[in-house]
């Protein structure tokens, strides 16, 4: 049996070339040993027995799985056809979770898996912890038949019992495209995250949300309905207000258009980095696919931080272009504060989700974060618990739900007090 090592966060992105076949009916047919192999990718992950924990295989043809126990050191064989399999590992031991994943990967014949398996309970702890992005609006609309996003906007959250001062708190994108990953950024997992851009809410102030409140953040504080023209054919929803936002980033570099405008009654964001101005990547891609992370930058001196950890990298802007070179910067991940690794399996020029662009101790799983594709009003939100709180277990697979809002008025001037 040959034997092939796969690091958890980027499996995928070494046998992506195979995985796009694997939804063929008609693909290559056999029968193949898939054996599964846990591993602790750090002395803080280590496990003495993992007789406790599971393992399952998920088929990307027909969405079957199938579960298995591991044995104490860790594996487990699946007698599988040859087809494209994600693989997931959950347990507990002395009350710690542990949790691994690989993306979808195509398997032609028997080999054998390692799974790196993370203790989840290594993650943010700082002055921040309870702020969560609790709804996010990136997909864009097709307004006036144009397609096109003014209007993204998130909301942030204080999900604690305490007030929190969230100045200082970064608003960052994944450089990584969880459907075209490059090796040279999923490498440095679960270390750190390139950030492809940076904004901040201003440091050194008094932001303090208190507990159940939130900030609304827009990329440009408009009421963006007021130059709108209707075009019943083509448009998929309605601009939305954010004139009442609470920040703005106001960043031509932010702007599809690279044309923003300035709400004077509004305070701006700090900008920190835009390695991606303009186009589709300016702040939030419409498909999801460099998901969004908040990070506690409260203590951190901008230009020692980037001299340190200015990333250089050689990636694909598309699937079927060249390789260029990016700047970017690599954020610990243990400042981030939330996270929602969204992705797409709509995309026309970065293929479907094929591995995490964030570490598991940030999120376990992904969401699906279009229903038809971009410029279609997708908004994604946070639920909540039965005990009113914003479910937060660290799975945005159920902690998130999307939905289209064809008629959904925003976040207008006083709508804290409608």
């Amino acid at each position: 049996m040959k034997k092939i090592t796969i690091k958890l966060l980027f499996v995928a992105g070494l046998l992506s070339v195979c995985a796009a076949c694997s939804k063929d009916d008609d693909g290559p047919s056999g029968k193949i040993d898939l054996k599964v192999q846990a591993v602790a990718p750090t002395t803080e992950d280590k496990v003495s027995d993992y007789s406790q924990f599971t393992v399952t295989v998920s088929s990307e043809r027909d969405g079957k799985t199938m579960t298995e126990s591991l044995s104490a050191s860790g594996s487990a064989t699946f007698n599988l056809d040859i087809g494209s399999y994600g693989i997931e590992i959950r347990g507990k031991e002395n009350g710690k979770e542990y949790f691994g994943t690989t993306g979808m990967a195509q398997y032609g014949q028997s080999t054998t898996v390692s799974v790196d398996v993370e203790n989840l309970s290594v993650h943010y702890t700082g002055n921040m912890d309870g702020i969560v992005l609790s709804e996010l609006f990136y997909n864009g609309g097709t307004y006036g038949g144009t397609m096109m996003h003014p209007d993204q906007y998130i909301v942030i959250a204080n999900n604690s019992d305490r007030e929190i001062n969230v100045s200082g708190l970064a608003l960052a994108q994944a450089s990584n495209m969880n459907t075209l990953p490059c090796s040279d950024l999923t490498s440095l997992l679960p270390d750190y995250v390139v950030a492809a851009n940076i904004y901040q809410i201003p440091a050194g102030q008094n932001y303090t949300l208190a507990p159940g409140e939130v900030y609304v953040i827009a990329s440009q504080a408009q009421n963006h309905t007021e130059s709108y023209t209707p075009n019943t054919e083509k448009d998929t929803g309605i601009p939305v207000d954010l004139s009442g936002a609470d920040f703005e980033l106001a960043d031509n570099d932010a702007a599809m258009s690279q044309s923003a405008v300035d709400n004077p009654r509004v305070p701006n964001l700090t900008k920190v980095a835009n390695s991606m101005p303009g186009g589709v990547t300016a702040w939030m891609h419409p498909y999801g696919i460099r998901p969004l992370f908040l990070f506690d930058a409260s203590g951190i001196e901008w230009s020692s931080f980037k001299s340190q950890n200015g990333f250089t990298y050689n990636d694909r802007p598309q699937k079927d272009a060249a390789i260029q070179e990016y700047q970017g910067y690599k954020v610990p991940t243990n400042l981030i504060v939330d996270a929602i690794e969204t992705t797409s399996a709509t995309t026309p020029y970065w293929g479907n989700y094929t591995s995490k662009s964030l570490p598991v101790t940030v999120d376990k799983s992904y969401v699906q974060a279009t229903i038809e594709g971009c410029h279609h009003n997708t908004f994604m939100y946070r639920v909540k618990s039965t005990d009113g709180k914003f479910q937060d277990t660290n799975d945005s697979s159920v902690d998130v739900k999307i939905e289209h809002r064809s008629d959904f008025k925003g976040y207008p001037e006083g709508w804290r007090n409608e």
